[in-house]
């Protein structure tokens, strides 16, 4: 079965989401294995929280535990595909649990986790540690990339040269490649035009599918959604090896997320106040949700941000987030992964970040707090949900960071604001 491997900082989850389902609407049955578990043909068979109980690993390090479901099952292996989800620790000593992949897919380098290791100290440490995405391409595989990263530029250096890889470059703008080099030596390019994604290859364009069709790119104004379609329909492209299904088209423009999954989840509060869930974890994705939410209020409304980081940070990184993110909100409530109460204290010798409860968000509120005084710390998250929605007007949008357990926060939403999907 091929296997399609996707990495970066941020949209990996979203991006793997979509690329399963429209492979498995085109008639193939599919391994998909994200932040939150594994699944076959959409069904979910294991949680986070197995993998950590079984392994010790999140599912995203090493996805290819899972991939002993589908070989085992003749009738799953016809067709079969697996798309997977690789986070930073794949390229440590777990590795990708399996040892060569298709379709490499490397979406962008944020300046998160900087710091979590002696190993990571810039963005260029991070690239270095995620290039295993080109490095295990297969012989005639194909490495889908995101162009307007030059970071993620630069790591095609580690393509191996003896195994011919295809290109396909993805993005909007492409300051960092040169394109008529690119087009010229075979490459493939995927990007937009007048709100419509095309494939270019040599001198021939084709439109794939129309973007204001997906309404969780808010007709095409939210890049980051955009910008995971492009790279969705490269890894698409890549699995065909060049020849979309007629039904491709249809087939993309009727993808839509999950409302489960807490990625751009909308929900209306029973006094008209919206929410937008998201799992934003970074400064530049915080930024990108609360500039969304400001064009999606009302003409008095205000952006109120319930937010948090994980724990596995510096507190350099968690105060630079902080003031980053202070001018964005226009209200903050700071909740804690680790709060004593759904996750306790946890002090292991030797361990680089300890679980403290309520140590981040004490930082990070007082780092909003020199930009931006309307900051209110409530470490709990159901509690702060709870504030939140107390402060929420008709005209309001308040934007939820989920948790790592996003069905909990989604059941905290609901109940505190009494609201429903839109």
């Amino acid at each position: 079965m091929k296997k399609i491997t996707i990495t970066g900082t941020k949209g990996k989850t979203t991006t793997t989401y979509v690329v399963s389902q429209v492979l498995q609407r085109l008639g193939n049955n599919v391994l998909r294995v994200d932040t939150a578990g594994h699944y076959v043909n959409g069904a979910q068979r294991s949680t986070l929280d197995d993998a950590k109980q079984i392994w010790g690993l999140v599912p995203t390090v090493a996805p290819g535990r899972y991939l002993w479901e589908f070989l085992a099952d003749p009738a799953l292996k016809k067709n079969g595909v697996a798309v997977m989800e690789a986070a930073l620790g794949s390229s440590g000593l777990a590795g990708l649990g399996y040892r060569r992949h298709e379709v490499g897919v490397f979406l962008n380098v944020m300046e998160d986790h900087i710091g979590s290791s002696t190993r990571l100290q810039s963005r260029a440490d991070i690239v270095k540690a995620k290039s295993f995405v080109f490095g295990r391409i297969k012989q005639d595989g194909y490495a889908v990339f995101n162009a307007d990263d030059a970071l993620v530029v630069a790591a095609l250096k580690e393509l191996p040269p003896a195994r011919d890889i295809r290109l396909v470059a993805c993005g909007l703008e492409f300051k960092h490649l040169d394109l008529k080099k690119h087009l010229r030596q075979g490459g493939v390019v995927v990007t937009t035009r007048q709100n419509e994604v095309v494939l270019i290859k040599g001198n021939q364009e084709q439109v794939l599918f129309d973007i204001k069709a997906l309404p969780w790119t808010f007709n095409g104004t939210f890049e980051p959604s955009v910008y995971n379609l492009l790279h969705a329909a490269g890894a698409i492209y890549a699995y065909y090896e060049g020849r979309l299904p007629a039904k491709f088209r249809a087939v993309m423009e009727a993808c839509r997320l999950d409302p489960e999954g807490g990625r751009l989840t909308i929900l209306k509060a029973a006094n008209g106040a919206r929410i937008l869930v998201d799992y934003a974890h970074e400064k530049n994705s915080l930024v990108s949700i609360g500039e969304l939410a400001r064009t999606l209020i009302g003409p008095k409304g205000k952006v109120i941000g319930l937010v948090r980081l994980a724990y596995d940070r510096t507190p350099e990184l968690i105060r630079d987030t902080g003031r980053h993110i202070a001018g964005h909100f226009d209200a903050f409530v700071v909740y804690d992964k680790v709060d004593g109460h759904f996750v306790k204290t946890e002090i292991i010798k030797g361990r680089r970040f300890q679980k403290e409860a309520g140590k981040v968000s004490e930082l990070l509120a007082a780092a909003i707090a020199e930009k931006n005084p309307n900051v209110q710390r409530i470490v709990r998250e159901d509690k702060a949900i709870e504030a939140a929605a107390t402060q929420a007007g008709p005209e309001d949008i308040v934007v939820v960071i989920a948790n790592d357990d996003v069905k909990q926060s989604l059941r905290f939403v609901k109940q505190a604001s009494k609201a429903e999907y839109v």
